[in-house]
């Protein structure tokens, strides 16, 4: 076991998962470093802030992910550095550690553009904590203004969204949702009518990469649900109770959720290579220009896929089938061949606006909308969760919601 070839992987995201997929029946030793000891299932995320799905079901334990290995180890670390010259990566707290092939999918971070007080006071849903953190604000805001009313006024129930991509279409629809539903046997004080969710993207239309008549749709079905709608307006301050517009206008509003944009994690500036648009650029098979034993993937990497030359974005799907086409590649090195390009397999893209609500765009042009979108949604992300035990709890929690069109009073999940 000690002269096999060990391979350490950054990052328990969607990209690290697709490597361990593959590397399960090759002769290597893994090494899987993240500063969490779980995989989080970000599609899902606005979902635990709206207090809809609990923690656990989406968070899956990175250590069992391992266990197929014939050698896998985790490590709960924080990153610091890539030494390429040495073939090392330090983390805090520890030895650096070693590795034959290296798989850098650190994910990105937010991009709040400059936006003054934006990283102070704004949430935003790219990990597990930050959804918890909103969840528990957005209850705190709830039970404040059932305390007095008079809160409202000042901002206590009006939520602002920043961004019309699909993290901001698919937790403004929620948030209204989780608003608008009878809330008052919780709070029988509560003034309901007087919560708002504004949604503010700066584009002329919500959910730039989908097709025009699926724009439409989805603005409509988010100001059915409530949501105003604001095309063209962007946001240029952040205060912990009011937001300033780009017009010049000015919101009381207690809560801010950005979702208009990520950059690649920090740790690429260890790797020495000019970023472009705030991603590393990768070769065809994925690998870091002049290092065959680097691979670089996920929302980190700039990747071209080499069947159509286009650059992709920045989504789980492109990240999954980036890691396991990176670990194919690294058990393919381990047997002495030559590596592959990385061809990308477009499955469509789907978003949903709330219940009933959803757009589906598949490669071929074709679209779908309202409840047959909305259920197909639901299937795909139930199918993708990690764990079986997380698949039961979503589907139970989703069909009682669904049924009782609440979320009040769901026991915590083991």
């Amino acid at each position: 076991m000690a002269d096999e070839p060990h391979v350490v992987i950054l990052g328990g995201g969607f990209a690290g998962v697709g490597v361990i997929k593959k590397l399960k029946k090759a002769r290597v030793k893994v090494t899987l470093i993240d500063k969490n000891d779980y995989h989080t299932f970000l599609p899902l995320l606005y979902q635990v802030a709206t207090d809809e799905l609990a923690p656990t079901v989406v968070g899956f334990p990175l250590p069992e992910m391992l266990d197929e290995l014939s050698d896998g180890e985790f490590q709960k670390a924080n990153v610091t550095g890539i030494d390429l010259a040495n073939k090392k990566v330090t983390t805090e707290g520890s030895e650096p550690t070693s590795y034959d092939y290296l798989v850098v999918g650190l994910g990105a971070v937010v991009n709040y553009f400059g936006t003054k007080g934006a990283a102070e006071n704004a949430f935003h849903l790219y990990n597990m904590h930050d959804a918890v953190r909103l969840k528990e604000h957005v209850l705190e805001r709830l039970e404040a203004a059932d305390k007095d009313p008079a809160q409202a006024d000042d901002g206590a129930l009006t939520f602002c969204v920043v961004g019309g991509g699909a993290t901001g279409v698919e937790i403004a629809g929620a948030l209204s949702e989780l608003l608008h539903e009878e809330l008052k046997e919780d709070y029988p004080n509560l003034p309901v009518e007087q919560a708002e969710v504004h949604l503010y993207e700066m584009g002329p239309c919500l959910l730039g990469p989908f097709k025009p008549k699926l724009q439409e749709y989805a603005k409509q079905a988010l100001e059915e649900r409530g949501v105003r709608v604001h095309l063209g307006e962007g946001v240029v301050k952040v205060e912990p109770t009011r937001v300033h517009l780009k017009s010049g206008g000015m919101m009381k509003a207690h809560t801010l959720v950005w979702g208009a944009g990520i950059t690649a994690n920090p740790i690429a500036n260890s790797l020495g290579e000019e970023l472009v648009k705030g991603r590393v650029v990768v070769c065809e098979d994925l690998s870091l220009k002049g290092h065959p034993e680097v691979f670089v993937i996920g929302d980190i990497a700039m990747i071209t896929d080499s069947k159509t030359g286009m650059q992709l974005p920045q989504l789980g799907s492109v990240a999954l089938q980036a890691g396991t086409h990176a670990g194919d590649n690294i058990a393919r090195l381990v047997k002495g061949q030559t590596t592959e390009p990385f061809k990308y397999t477009d499955k469509g893209t789907m978003a949903t606006i709330g219940r009933g609500a959803a757009v589906v765009q598949f490669r071929r042009g074709r679209t779908m909308t309202g409840r047959p979108a909305w259920l197909a949604w639901n299937t795909v992300h139930l199918m993708l969760l990690s764990g079986g035990n997380q698949k039961i709890q979503t589907f139970l929690i989703w069909s009682r919601d669904r049924l009782t069109h609440g979320r009040r009073k769901r026991p915590d999940v083991a």
